[in-house]
């Protein structure tokens, strides 16, 4: 069994989706939890619902793309708990707009939320992190930053491969004090495991990442993909996101 009985987690974008589950199980696991999340509101009814279950939870209102709200969540985090020692970067979000479309502000918001995001909190939780000697930083890139692209999302795309360079890079700096690693969820139904990713998939690769079980596991990036990318591009990939099937709508 997996315990992480007295540590301390950072999960942005908690409030829903990939992040709410992977909250739930490292607060399962008994981690204190603090969801991150510009939509305070939601991000209370989920708190709610895992205070329920016993979890002890905080929320901190952040805009992960301001490097000062950043720097405030984790002086909120340790005032609440008293350490970091795990932190999630699951804030994130896709453009819709095809790469001729896209004009420069547009592409620099895509940017800011899904890379700079992550350097913006793994800078400002660096220092806490490597205090107590075993530090880890579990970045969610997508397929999208392998080798499959999506429709549309140039700046989704581009900055997911910038997370996985990320999580490598802050690896070596951070080491031997602080684990990196990435995960990029995507696939198929069409796939070998004939079913698509689903957010208690990511929420058990991160638990696994953070635990003692993958205390060798440094600088990866897992592909939770099913296998689905040993087959063809699929046909939704060519459509808007709003088409796409139900199981990638938290990506």
């Amino acid at each position: 069994m997996i315990d992480l009985d007295g540590e301390t987690a950072i999960v942005t974008g908690g409030a829903q989706g990939f992040g709410r589950e992977i909250a739930a199980r490292l607060g399962e696991a008994g981690s204190n939890v603090v969801l991150a999340d510009v939509q305070v509101e939601l991000a209370e009814e989920t708190a709610d619902e895992l205070r329920a279950d016993g979890i002890d939870v905080e929320v901190v209102e952040c805009d992960v793309t301001d490097p000062a709200s950043a720097e405030a969540l984790v002086e909120a985090t340790v005032e609440r708990f008293g350490s970091l020692e795990i932190l999630v970067n699951n804030a994130g979000g896709s453009s819709t707009d095809h790469f001729t479309e896209l004009d420069y502000d547009e592409w620099a918001s895509g940017i800011s939320l899904n890379l700079s995001g992550p350097f913006n909190c793994s800078k400002a939780a660096s220092a806490e992190l490597l205090e107590h000697g075993n530090g880890r930083i579990v970045n969610i890139s997508s397929m999208a930053g392998t080798n499959v692209t999506v429709h549309g999302n140039p700046s989704y795309t581009a900055a997911k491969w910038g997370v996985i360079g990320l999580s490598k890079h802050t690896a070596r700096d951070l080491g031997p004090d602080v684990r990196v690693n990435a995960i990029c969820p995507g696939g198929s139904p069409n796939g070998p495991l004939d079913r698509g990713v689903t957010s208690e998939d990511v929420a058990d690769t991160v638990l696994f990442l953070v635990s003692d079980l993958s205390a060798y596991v440094n600088a990866t990036a897992i592909e939770l993909d099913g296998g689905g990318s040993l087959n063809e591009r699929p046909d939704y990939l060519s459509k808007p996101p709003e088409e796409w099937p139900e199981f990638l709508q938290d990506q």
